[in-house]
C-alpha cells in the first residue's frame, strides 16, 4: 500500500496491510504503485480500477506507463468492489452510526441557523462547522437549497436569502473515520402553509412505511416501490423524482441501490437466507 510519507505511522496503527510504503509527491505515487507489481512479480494481468469514484487525473495517474507493466490492462471494477462492500462488518456498522451521530448534530445546527434573511450557503456553513467540532474529518458536499430551488435534488447552497414561509432543504454527509453517513430533511422557515404541511406528513408517513419494512432480505427495489406507492395514492405520484433510497459506507451513496441510482452498476443484492 502507497501513502504519503507524512502519513505512513498514522496508516500503519490502522491499516491491515504487511506492506506500506510511503511517497513524498505524485512521481512518488506513480513509483510507489509500479514498485508494487514489481514486488508481487506481476507482469501481465488485469488490475480492477473504480471508474465511478475516480477522478480523471487519478485514473491517469494509475493507468500511466510509468507505474504499471506493458502487460497490465485496467478494466473498470466498480460493480464488483460495490457488492463486496454491500454488507457490512460490525465495525464498519459502528463508524456509520458514529457518522449517524454526527450527522444529527450538524442537522440541529443547520435547522437552528434556517431564519428569513439568512443565505443558503450560511445555512452550509453552520452544519459544516458542526461536523467537524462533533468529529468528522470531513464532508461530502453540502447541499441547501430553499423556495423554489428545492425542486433540485442536490441543490448547492447559494447565497440566496431564505424568505419567510420558503421550504429549506438540507443534506449533509459528514465523514467519521472514513465511513459516511447522510441525513436529509426539509424545514419551513417560519409557519408552514396547509398545503407544505400535508405534503410534509404525506412524505412521513410513506418513509414511515418503508422503514418498519426494512430487514434483511428485503431487495431495494421493494421498498422503493412502498415508499413510492404511498405517494402516488396521496395524489403526489406527478412530484416524485430521483430514486429515495441507497446505501451508506466509504462513499456517501453506495450499494446497495436500486436500479435507476445513477451509481448502480447491475450490482446484486445478497440472496434472502432460507430458515434453518
Amino acid at each position: 500500500m502507497g501513502v504519503p510519507q507524512t502519513d505512513v505511522d498514522d496508516v500503519k496503527r490502522v491499516a491491515r496491510f504487511d506492506h506500506i510504503i510511503g511517497f513524498e509527491d505524485e512521481v512518488g505515487m506513480v513509483h510507489s504503485i509500479a514498485h508494487n507489481f514489481e514486488h508481487f512479480g506481476i507482469k501481465e494481468g488485469t488490475v480492477g480500477l473504480e471508474y465511478t469514484y475516480l477522478t480523471h487525473s487519478m485514473m491517469a495517474m494509475l493507468t500511466h506507463p510509468h507505474a504499471k507493466p506493458e502487460g497490465i490492462v485496467a478494466k473498470d471494477c466498480t460493480h464488483i468492489l460495490s457488492e463486496l462492500r454491500m454488507v457490512k462488518d460490525d465495525e464498519e456498522v459502528k463508524q456509520i452510526r458514529r457518522g449517524a451521530i454526527v450527522a444529527e448534530k450538524a442537522m440541529e445546527a443547520a435547522i437552528k441557523a434556517v431564519k428569513p434573511g439568512v443565505t443558503e450557503s450560511q445555512v452550509a456553513a453552520e452544519a459544516e462547522y458542526a461536523m467537524r467540532q462533533a468529529g468528522a474529518e470531513e464532508f461530502w458536499r453540502s447541499y441547501v437549497s430553499s423556495g423554489p430551488r428545492t425542486n433540485i435534488a442536490h441543490g448547492l447552497p447559494s447565497r440566496r436569502k431564505i424568505k419567510k414561509g420558503d421550504l429549506v432543504m438540507i443534506d449533509l454527509h459528514p465523514v467519521v473515520n472514513g465511513y459516511s453517513a447522510d441525513i436529509c430533511r426539509t424545514v419551513c422557515a417560519g409557519t408552514p402553509t396547509a398545503e407544505q404541511q400535508a405534503a410534509f406528513d404525506l412524505y412521513l408517513k410513506a418513509q414511515q412505511a418503508t422503514i418498519a419494512k426494512v430487514k434483511a432480505g428485503v431487495g431495494m427495489g421493494e421498498l422503493e416501490q412502498t415508499l413510492h406507492g404511498i405517494l402516488r395514492e396521496g395524489g403526489y405520484g406527478n412530484y416524485i423524482f430521483g430514486p429515495p433510497i441507497h446505501g451508506v459506507g466509504i462513499e456517501f451513496e453506495e450499494s446497495p441501490l436500486p436500479p435507476g441510482h445513477a451509481s448502480f452498476h447491475g450490482e446484486k443484492e445478497p440472496l434472502r437466507s432460507k430458515p434453518t
